[in-house]
C-alpha cells in the first residue's frame, strides 16, 4: 500500500477519531460542543445557550417559496453558534447533535402546519460520502425533527448518481448544474412530505429533491431547514 493511500485511509477516519477521543477525555454532555468549555451536563454550556436562543432569533422562523409550489421555511441565519452546531454535525460526526438541532425546532409557530399525515424524509447522502463520515447526519436530523412533530419519517428518495462534487465546494451557479438526475422517488408516494435538511443555500438540492418526489406521486411537498445561507458558499 503506498503512502498517499495509507494516508488517504487515516484522513476519511479522521472525524470519528476526533469524536472518539473527544468523548473518551470528555464525555457527551460534559463539555459545551460551541465553546469546548465545561457545560455541567448539557451539550450546550448556559452561556452559548444563551446566545443561540438570545433576541429571540432562534425563534425568527421564515418561509421562502423556493417555487410556486414549494415553501421552504427555516429557522435562522447560517451564522454564529447555529452555523457551528451545523457542521460539528455535518463533517465531524458529532451525532448528539442532532437532537440539539431539532429541539430547536420547537415551538412551530401557529402559521407554519403540516397536514398529521405528512412524511418527513431527507436528502440522500452519496454512498461514498456516508462511509466517510460514518452517520447519515441528513437522516438523524430528519428523524429527531419527526418526532419531535409527531410525524412519521421514512426514506422517500434515493441516490441515482454518487458521483457528483459536494455543493458546499461549489459556487452558486455550479451549484445550479450539479445535482442534475441526481435523485430518484424510493417508492410510490401518496402522503404530504417534509423534506428536512440542515442548511438552505441556493436551494438547488431542495428543487432537486421535490421533483423527484413529484415523480413519485407526490403532491403537497414543503422543506424544513435549520439554518439559511445567504452566500454561494457554505
Amino acid at each position: 500500500m503506498s503512502r498517499d493511500s495509507l494516508y488517504g485511509r487515516w484522513f476519511t477516519f479522521l472525524p470519528q477519531i476526533r469524536t472518539f477521543l473527544l468523548e473518551t477525555v470528555y464525555p457527551e454532555q460534559a463539555v459545551c460542543r460551541a465553546c469546548g468549555r465545561i457545560s455541567r451536563g448539557g451539550v450546550l454550556c448556559g452561556d452559548c445557550l444563551s446566545r443561540l436562543t438570545a433576541d429571540g432569533m432562534t425563534f425568527a422562523w421564515n418561509r421562502e417559496d423556493l417555487a410556486p409550489d414549494l415553501p421552504a421555511y427555516f429557522l435562522r441565519p447560517h451564522t454564529g453558534i447555529a452555523r457551528d452546531l451545523v457542521i460539528r454535525l455535518k463533517h465531524r460526526a458529532e451525532a448528539c447533535l442532532a437532537d440539539v438541532l431539532a429541539d430547536l425546532v420547537m415551538p412551530v409557530p401557529g402559521w407554519i402546519t403540516f397536514p398529521p399525515e405528512t412524511v418527513v424524509t431527507w436528502v440522500p447522502m452519496p454512498e461514498r460520502r456516508r462511509e466517510e463520515r460514518c452517520i447519515d447526519h441528513g437522516q438523524m436530523l430528519a428523524e429527531a425533527v419527526a418526532a419531535r412533530l409527531r410525524l412519521e419519517c421514512r426514506p422517500l428518495l434515493r441516490r441515482v448518481d454518487n458521483r457528483e462534487k459536494t455543493q458546499a465546494t461549489l459556487h452558486r451557479e455550479a451549484r445550479m448544474t450539479n445535482l442534475t438526475h441526481a435523485f430518484a422517488p424510493a417508492g410510490k408516494i401518496t402522503d404530504p412530505v417534509l423534506l428536512v435538511d440542515d442548511v438552505l443555500t441556493t436551494g438547488t438540492t431542495a428543487l432537486r429533491c421535490a421533483a423527484a418526489l413529484r415523480e413519485g406521486g407526490a403532491r403537497e411537498i414543503s422543506v424544513l431547514a435549520i439554518t439559511r445561507a445567504t452566500s454561494g458558499k457554505i
